[in-house]
């Protein structure tokens, strides 16, 4: 349980706001926003989360729960991303390359 959903204009201003905002230059953080997440979300018949709300509220630096902290369920996540979006290996290791040529003067 996360606490609450938020529908995908919010999701996206989150995601803009742990890139662009100065109070997320902090790595390997786990953010999130004290929302007003009351109880547990769960799925409607038309397929859409329903009941948690969790829209709202101020970003704040969290404690990673074990299962966020589990390798082999974290690289399960990061492979299933992957093939969501169609991300390669070729892909991923891409920008690297170029970025690191780039400061070598390759």
């Amino acid at each position: 349980v996360t606490g609450g959903y938020v529908g995908e204009q919010e999701a996206g201003e989150r995601l803009a706001q742990c890139i662009a905002d100065p109070k997320c230059a902090k790595s390997g953080v786990y953010w999130s926003w004290n929302g007003g997440a009351k109880s547990v979300g769960r799925w409607a018949e038309d397929g859409k989360p329903r009941g948690a709300g969790g829209s709202g509220g101020e970003i704040f630096e969290n404690e990673q729960s074990d299962a966020v902290r589990d390798r082999e369920d974290a690289e399960k996540v990061w492979e299933y991303s992957a093939k969501a979006v169609g991300l390669t290996e070729k892909d991923m290791c891409k920008d690297f390359a170029d970025e690191y040529a780039q400061k070598m003067g390759v």
